[in-house]
């Protein structure tokens, strides 16, 4: 949602009520003058929400104010990132030449970017809570690459070659998982290593998962999404999960059709198939029960 001030400056809101001030390069000045007045730390660079010039080395007369940031499009130089020291939030598009090195934001709670070498220190970010990475193509193939972050609870995983989660048991307090577009991905056995704290899971786009019977064993999930993925061939382990309040399968196809598991779930989200036992509204049913 967007918020417009009766000066006509313009907030991002996010779903949690976050509010980001989005920066006018038209009127720069007004803008920059605004951050210090009000005292804003969190702040988006966006094209459209009216960023119009070719630079951001605006950044560097705010760089003791802004903690948060997000830059969802590419410049030729951001290098000047790298001073701002006080980053907590920080979101970019690599523009696949400037080095980030993170061991710059001692107190970077949240980062969004692309993987690469030229993301240094990411082993630094000893506060990280969040961490989304696109593009993440380690020659293993699995989790090992990501350092072990003791402070990571969601992980988010956009375009990646990994075939196994392995490495996923670096991360003992990890309570969310996504995993979105792995081409390659077959084994993910080892989220047994993460069973006492994951409480959200996702697979988006994951065709070549072998089995699904390691879904039973994780005790604490309540939301599970497994979206346009391998076939399930069965939901029998849904029983095994009695904190699940939330269960989607939409484009990934339940091989014997027995939905019986799922009727005392909160919300249950399918596409209608003849040799499913229940259909989309049959289900919804129970829950008005």
């Amino acid at each position: 949602m967007i918020e417009v001030t009766p000066e006509g400056y313009k907030f991002l809101i996010g779903s949690d009520g976050s509010r980001r001030f989005m920066v006018d390069s038209d009127r720069l000045d007004d803008c920059l003058d605004h951050i210090r007045q009000n005292d804003l730390r969190f702040i988006g660079i966006n094209s459209f929400m009216g960023y119009k010039k070719k630079d951001i080395d605006f950044l560097s007369e705010i760089a003791n104010l802004v903690e948060g940031l997000m830059i969802p499009e590419s410049y030729s130089d951001i290098s000047v990132l790298n001073t701002l020291h006080k980053l907590k939030k920080l979101g970019f598009a690599d523009n696949k030449k400037t080095v980030i090195d993170l061991s710059n934001f001692p107190d970077l709670s949240s980062l969004a970017c692309e993987y690469s070498k030229r993301l240094l220190s990411l082993e630094s970010c000893e506060q990280l809570h969040d961490l989304t990475l696109t593009n993440f193509k380690p020659q293993n193939k699995t989790l090992e690459e990501v350092p072990r972050l003791s402070s990571l609870k969601r992980l988010s995983l956009f375009v990646t070659n990994i075939s196994s989660l392995v490495g996923i048991g670096n991360f003992q307090q990890i309570t969310e998982l996504t995993i979105f577009k792995a081409n390659q991905l077959k084994d993910i056995s080892t989220l047994r290593d993460v069973s006492r704290t994951l409480t959200k899971l996702e697979f988006d786009a994951c065709k070549r998962i072998e089995n699904y019977d390691v879904l039973g064993d994780l005790k604490t999930l309540e939301r599970l999404i497994i979206g346009r993925s391998a076939p399930i061939s069965s939901l029998l382990f849904v029983r095994l999960l009695p904190r699940l309040d939330l269960l989607s399968f939409v484009g990934t196809d339940i091989v014997d059709g027995d939905l019986s598991q799922t009727t005392g779930i909160g919300y249950v989200g399918f596409e209608n198939k003849r040799h499913y036992s229940h259909t989309f509204e049959e289900i919804a049913s129970f829950r008005n029960r």
